[in-house]
């Protein structure tokens, strides 16, 4: 089933596509990816994403739910560990406004599936916050990445006080990735990529938004969509180095994001 892989409900974009959870990975330390935030909307989370700069998260798109002019009810949680843990009024943020890549469509297999939340204040980054980089390179042929989120960690189970998890997940070359989860209404466009774990590690619901990054400790993409939890399929992210996306987002940070 292709679900869209946001927090504690399901978005079901078409008939057995999932949105952006770890499954299979380990449990990470928070304190040493300081740079990850969990966005929930009425308190409730939804997504994850990533510090790009003091005043600046970048996510995906879908995470949104097409609300991007109505932010006002959006916070943005740094330094937690789990999502039950309380947290401290230096932690949290409240967004100010949000934009999505103009390119940016839903209704055709969420392609471009990126968007950035300007918060209504910097978060301090010296103290336990910190920034992450992008990298806007073509990615290798044989890239090993690592995916991280508060997602679930089974297709069965919730998130409601998941723990921050970590996986390995290498690089599929694109039109393998397209025999496999490729369709007239979600294909696997060059504003994308895709990769799998050994066993079956994955993205889940609960892990939209979240960051995919290189061995440099660089962010390339961001959790979007795929199939199923540990199903085999390869999951599907969206790619930063794409020209269009790269185009897009550095001229926003650059005018946004001080």
């Amino acid at each position: 089933m292709l679900k869209l892989l946001l927090g504690l409900a399901l978005l079901e974009v078409s008939s057995g596509t999932r949105l952006g959870k770890i499954f299979g990975g380990n449990t990470t330390s928070i304190s040493e990816h300081s740079f990850l935030v969990n966005i929930r909307r009425s308190g409730e989370f939804r997504c994850g994403g990533v510090l790009i700069s003091p005043s600046c998260v970048l996510t995906a798109a879908h995470c949104l739910e097409r609300r991007h002019h109505q932010v006002q009810d959006l916070t943005i949680h740094a330094q937690q560990q789990c999502l039950g843990e309380h947290s401290p009024q230096e932690h949290v943020r409240h967004a100010w406004y949000a934009r999505v890549s103009p390119y940016y469509c839903p209704e055709q297999g969420l392609d471009s599936d990126v968007a950035v939340i300007r918060l209504s204040r910097p978060f301090d980054i010296s103290g336990n916050a910190s920034l992450i980089k992008i990298d806007y390179n073509d990615l290798p042929e044989r890239a090993n990445l690592t995916v991280m989120g508060w997602g679930k960690i089974d297709s069965h189970g919730h998130n409601r006080n998941q723990c921050l998890q970590a996986a390995q997940v290498q690089l599929i070359p694109q039109k393998r990735c397209n025999e496999h989860v490729g369709s007239p209404m979600q294909w696997v466009t060059q504003n994308m990529f895709c990769a799998l774990g050994e066993k079956a590690k994955d993205a889940c619901q609960g892990d939209s938004g979240g960051p995919v990054i290189n061995d440099d400790g660089r962010t390339v993409g961001i959790v979007s969509w795929g199939y199923g939890c540990g199903s085999g399929y390869p999951g599907v992210y969206t790619r930063l180095g794409s020209p269009s996306i790269t185009y897009w987002l550095k001229r926003f940070v650059e005018r946004h994001c001080w």
